[in-house]
């Protein structure tokens, strides 16, 4: 076996993995990376080579942004892509909104609709949990659910010497949205050759998550009781569901008084794909579901419709608002920002991770709003509050110990993250081979006993 990172190993961003295995030529994603100088968005395909199928974990665009540039450039029209039918159906809402925004800011654009189309209508749907026929039947690839978002999976291959484990991006704990890696792991699932996983936060522990939930509610109901507006930029995909839930949870029960929530942009495009697939969802939701029809819109939250109400919200009384992006950099969240952060009385609540670079992130480190080259008055709260959909460092450890790969590879994660992460696992399997790839070397599998070529 032999593996090699065109992206997303020393770095998170632009996941895309090229697995040889049995003599054929898996890739694992086509991510792209954010914030970077033009051209340096995509993984290196210039050295990729024949493929002979490309398996997908989830729909984040870090691991999903390339493949209509992918598909258009450097794949044969036989070869197969794979994805849950969720990564599917979320993937579509992604790129497409991701090229109408190349094409009206490029001359030239990376890709467009019609590759996005054509993309799409090469993705075939596969189920989770059963072994799919891969390569010609060489080899088989099996899906299990990764509890990071909808849709999201690891991925075990297996051929008749080897196999690997792709972990994609990992939630260990149950959400409200859908359910712990750890709930959804087979019994048969361990001591696969190589494991390859994500350290996004390999150096820290997250902090209690139902005491973050109660401070986001806290201090958003607050806010809105002494007359002021809260917006919540977030994740389209996973994170804006969470804190629709959040709220809904905390003022059916009684936890705090009823008050507007809107939901924003191509946020409502995404909840509506979660009421397709119920059985994917956690039990209370699916519950929620079968009771009353829908998961996340009750008399207090609504959809923003028609367009023209934005400003009719922004002039009118105390209310919360959740839009995407989730870093403020495009999206409707950026419109609001501009308009909410020079009142005091206000409040931009942040419960994502920040990258470098973004809008989101100077605002929060240095209270400075900067949106498409025009800087705002900044007034208003800023906070972050910790919800995340990624394994922390004792999570991931202990992962690693209930699956007990042989060697491991530690990717999608920066420096300090994946060397911590790296020391935790060792400490507790002093044994395993842990390795730190970097993007555009070659590594290889563990060598069997009595196996060659390996």
């Amino acid at each position: 076996m032999k593996i090699r990172f065109f992206g997303g190993a020393n770095e998170i961003g632009a996941s895309s993995t090229l697995i040889i295995i049995e003599g054929q030529r898996i890739l694992v994603d086509a991510g792209t990376r954010m914030n970077v100088t033009p051209g340096k968005q995509l993984p290196d395909f210039s050295q990729l080579g024949k493929i002979d199928v490309v398996l997908i974990t989830h729909a984040h665009t870090d691991h999903t942004g390339a493949l209509p540039i992918l598909i258009r450039d450097y794949l044969s029209k036989d070869v197969k892509v794979y994805a849950t039918a969720a990564t599917k159906a979320i993937v579509k809402v992604l790129l497409e909104d991701s090229a109408r925004r190349l094409e009206s800011e490029e001359q030239e654009p990376q890709y467009t609709l019609d590759d996005v189309a054509l993309a799409l209508s090469r993705i075939e749907k596969v189920p989770c949990n059963e072994r799919i026929p891969i390569c010609g039947g060489i080899l088989t690839a099996t899906w299990i659910p990764a509890g990071h978002i909808l849709g999201a999976a690891m991925i075990y291959i297996e051929g008749k010497r080897e196999n690997l484990l792709m972990t994609g991006d990992v939630s260990v704990t149950n959400q409200l949205t859908v359910p712990g890696v750890i709930e959804q792991l087979p019994s048969w699932l361990i001591k696969p050759d190589v494991m390859v996983m994500e350290s996004t936060y390999g150096n820290r522990k997250h902090t209690n998550r139902a005491e973050q939930e109660a401070e986001l509610v806290r201090d958003v109901a607050a806010t809105i009781a002494d007359g002021g507006k809260v917006l919540i930029p977030v994740f389209a995909v996973g994170r804006a569901q969470e804190v629709i839930l959040i709220l809904k949870r905390a003022m059916e029960s009684g936890q705090i008084s009823e008050f507007p929530v809107y939901v924003d942009g191509m946020v409502c495009k995404v909840n509506d794909i979660y009421k397709r697939f119920p059985d994917e969802l956690s039990q209370d939701l699916k519950h929620s579901l079968q009771s009353s029809g829908d998961l996340f819109y009750s008399g207090s939250i609504r959809k923003v419709e028609p367009a023209d109400k934005r400003s009719d919200i922004l002039l009118g009384e105390p209310c919360c608002i959740i839009a995407a992006s989730g870093m403020l950099k495009g999206g409707w969240s950026s419109y609001y920002a501009k308009r909410l952060a020079g009142n005091q009385e206000n409040r931009i609540a942040f419960t994502g991770h920040q990258a470098e670079g973004n809008p989101g992130c100077k605002l929060l480190d240095d209270r400075v709003l900067n949106i498409e080259g025009q800087e705002a008055n900044v007034e208003c709260k800023v906070k972050k509050y910790s919800l995340s959909a990624h394994a922390d460092r004792n999570e991931l450890t202990q992962l690693v110990k209930k699956v007990q790969p042989r060697k491991v590879f530690l990717v999608h994660g920066n420096a300090e993250a994946r060397n911590e992460l790296k020391q935790s696992i060792q400490e507790e399997s002093p044994t395993l081979h842990v390795e730190l790839p970097q993007n555009g070397v070659s590594y290889r599998g563990t060598k069997r006993k009595g196996i060659a070529g390996i």
